[in-house]
């Protein structure tokens, strides 16, 4: 007989091992230790622990469920709750285990009134994951769920459908190479005083109403943040006469040799001329150089910046889907 129960935190070894089980059945997953996967889950600040479920066999956990409502989005009618884990032991999986604890999480975001529940990278809580075919490259997170996978399958027989669409790319950067296109575009922009190159505070200006301009709260916080920093992290700049018209994140190679990426962002007024391409193909050969050797990142399927991905040699590894449920 399967008994459930709400989280209590002595439950966490067994909940890792029934984690850590699924990474070695699936390569997808990247393995953590015991105390990364706590980190990642329990000492979140998104975990909720009335929004966590265990499912026992003889006192042992053989799945669990973690959902969150975000303290942020309790006062917004149009928020959602969100799903951020689930698993089942596969040899206990397809006897309801999965349904039961689903139903237990559904029921905690409906009394947090919620109208809807989603599985995406909104909820904060998002699990590191290899990029297919490579040498264990990999992602800091699922963007939501693998396409076509059986979690896929069982949200989509739970009354969940395809929210929107994420995307993954991935780019060994040893076969990175500048694309002529853009090289001769960059050339044709300089003529007209049209710039891209490394942020320098002493050359480069305007970039608080560069901030301003672009209407985006989250890369201005990203701009303002860097700068802050003792030694802010290097950046590129589109610059039109050394005014600051295009900006990429701050660049730098993390400790799994992927090169960072924060974004590319170009002023409205300066949109159509090929600086978004300059800036992003710039950014690969700058991480390249400076001992990145890979890049990852996803982004939705209706972003037309896609494009300048797919230019540069990037490939879609995986696609994503946002997966909502209403509740009402």
């Amino acid at each position: 007989m399967i008994n459930y129960c709400s989280y209590e935190e002595k439950y966490q070894d067994q909940m890792y091992d029934v984690f850590y089980e699924l990474t070695q059945e699936e390569v997808f997953f990247k393995e953590l230790s015991k105390e990364e996967f706590k980190n990642q889950l329990f000492n979140n600040p998104f975990f909720k622990l009335d929004g966590t479920f265990v499912a026992l066999k003889d006192e042992k956990v053989v799945g669990f469920i973690s959902s969150n409502v975000r303290d942020m989005d309790k006062d917004n009618e149009k928020a959602s709750g969100y799903i951020n884990t689930l698993i089942v032991k596969k040899t206990y999986r397809r006897q309801g285990i999965g349904s039961k604890l689903l139903s237990l999480a559904e029921n905690y975001i409906k009394k947090n009134n919620m109208k809807s529940v989603r599985f995406v990278f909104l909820s904060q809580i998002n699990w590191p994951w290899y990029i297919p075919y490579t040498n264990k490259h990999e992602h800091p997170g699922m963007p939501a769920v693998r396409m076509n996978s059986d979690f896929y399958l069982f949200l989509y027989h739970h009354g969940y459908f395809v929210n929107s669409i994420h995307e993954g790319f991935h780019l060994d950067l040893d076969k990175y190479t500048m694309p002529e296109k853009v090289v001769k575009q960059m050339a044709e922009n300089e003529k007209r005083g049209l710039t891209v190159e490394v942020y320098d505070s002493n050359k480069h200006y305007g970039i608080e109403e560069f901030c301003e301009a672009i209407n985006n709260p989250g890369f201005a916080s990203a701009i303002r943040g860097n700068l802050k920093r003792e030694q802010p992290r290097p950046f590129l700049v589109a610059a039109h006469n050394n005014k600051v018209v295009g900006w990429t994140g701050a660049m730098y190679t993390e400790a799994t040799g992927r090169g960072h990426l924060d974004g590319i962002c170009v002023d409205p007024n300066e949109r159509g001329g090929g600086l978004g391409k300059g800036l992003f193909c710039n950014l690969c050969e700058y991480l390249k150089k400076h001992g990145s050797t890979y890049m990852t990142f996803f982004t939705g399927l209706d972003n037309p910046a896609r494009y300048i991905y797919l230019l540069a040699g990037f490939k879609i590894a995986q696609s994503f889907a946002d997966m909502k449920k209403n509740l009402e």
